[in-house]
């Protein structure tokens, strides 16, 4: 079975996404912080305030990753019911993402090291109140207790803050394959999600249940999604999803997403409605074929060939070369045009060092995985074929 390319251009098109958000973090971070003495343009404020956040809510991105992991990890197993996928990719899974993570971390450390950081040179012309990603410690045992521990185990994102979000990936991923070893295609599974929303509501392993849900009911025998399959249904799922998704990092307060705010304490709006957006949007993806043309397109196909390449090398770079060419221009330059051209310049090269590093890393990875899958399991595949069945490997993408 292939890939879904469709749902790699999606994954590829979030990872763009928070490529955006880290440079409004950094560059107007009025955007992000709601603060006004820090605001650099006029528009700032409609940006926050209002669904344009779509352009850089790389919150909504990263809970888009989360559901496409549940679905993707999970529907090769519906649609075959063949447990050796969920043990090959539960056993590799670990690796899958540690390599190319640590390998990020390595080179972020690199260039802690070499003076290279100057993100704390620019926050006095940006206002940017973001930690320093290079104030972490410079003990090389730290670093790769972080690359290789911290990182995937305690929420760790000391050198390379993006990779907080590693943690959920490798315990959603596994819950995900325990839970469908336990409950396979029971009826009992059913109970069981509902309860798990229920204890998840706020929480981004929301997601990933959504995303298995989701898989589920497309793959587990008849197509259950194809009920809701009309053109107006697709369109008021993707317009619900894509508005909630763009639920502010500002307080909502006077804003036209004051309305989604009931009275509670100690619940996170901010995650719910990004987590129940990404549903929204996933679902509409998958039941409408225009949207996966879209999505399936060359450009899109390549962004979700490199996105998790992109997703790693963006922010070192960002606060590397993008701020030492900010603070090279910022002399001759006002802060409008000086932003256009640092912007312009570091995504070109960004996306020049993601391309090399899927090349040389990423892509070397998941070979050797691939590699190593076929002599783990190759007595099973062989007992597949003697029984005239096709032997399916589970998926190798590293936000799947």
């Amino acid at each position: 079975m292939k890939k879904i390319v469709y749902l790699d251009g999606l994954r590829g098109l979030a990872a763009f996404v928070v490529v955006i958000a880290h440079f409004v973090q950094v560059f107007m971070p009025s955007v992000i912080e709601g603060r006004e003495e820090i605001r650099h343009f006029a528009f700032e404020e409609v940006l926050a305030e209002t669904p344009l956040s779509l352009l850089f809510n790389g919150n909504f991105s990263v809970c888009l990753f989360f559901a496409l992991s549940g679905y993707v990890l999970s529907w090769r197993y519906f649609r075959t019911g063949d447990r050796t996928i969920l043990y090959s990719a539960a056993i590799r899974r670990y690796f899958r993402l540690a390599g190319p993570a640590f390998a990020s971390v390595v080179i972020a450390y690199a260039c802690m090291i070499a003076g290279w950081g100057m993100f704390d040179d620019v926050r006095g012309l940006t206002g940017s109140s973001m930690s320093d990603p290079f104030a972490a410690d410079a003990s090389l045992l730290t670093m790769v207790k972080e690359g290789l521990f911290h990182t995937f185990f305690t929420y760790g994102a000391q050198y390379n803050p993006v990779l907080w979000t590693m943690t959920y990936e490798l315990f959603g991923s596994l819950f995900i394959f325990v839970f469908l070893l336990l409950c396979g295609r029971r009826r009992i599974r059913f109970i069981l999600y509902a309860a798990l929303v229920c204890w998840l509501l706020d929480s981004y392993y929301l997601a990933f249940v959504i995303g298995v849900l989701l898989s589920d009911l497309q793959h587990s025998g008849r197509d259950r999604l194809a009920r809701v399959r009309r053109p107006w249904i697709n369109a008021v799922l993707l317009a619900a999803g894509l508005f909630f998704g763009s639920y502010p990092y500002i307080h909502p307060a006077g804003t036209l997403y004051a309305v989604l705010l009931w009275e509670t304490s100690n619940f996170d709006f901010f995650v719910f409605y990004h987590v129940i957006g990404a549903g929204l949007v996933l679902t509409a993806v998958l039941n409408s074929s225009r949207l996966q043309a879209l999505l399936g397109s060359k450009w899109c196909a390549y962004l979700g060939k490199i996105s998790f390449s992109l997703y790693l090398v963006h922010f070192t770079i960002l606060c590397t070369f993008g701020c030492f060419l900010f603070l090279q221009l910022s002399a001759v330059l006002p802060y409008g045009i000086n932003l256009l051209i640092a912007i312009a310049v570091t995504l070109a090269f960004i996306m020049a060092i993601a391309h090399g590093f899927y090349r040389l890393v990423d892509a070397v990875i998941l070979d050797v995985l691939s590699r190593w899958n076929k002599r783990m399991f190759i007595g099973v595949k062989r007992a597949g074929k003697k029984r005239g069945t096709k032997p399916v490997a589970a998926g190798d993408q590293a936000m799947d």
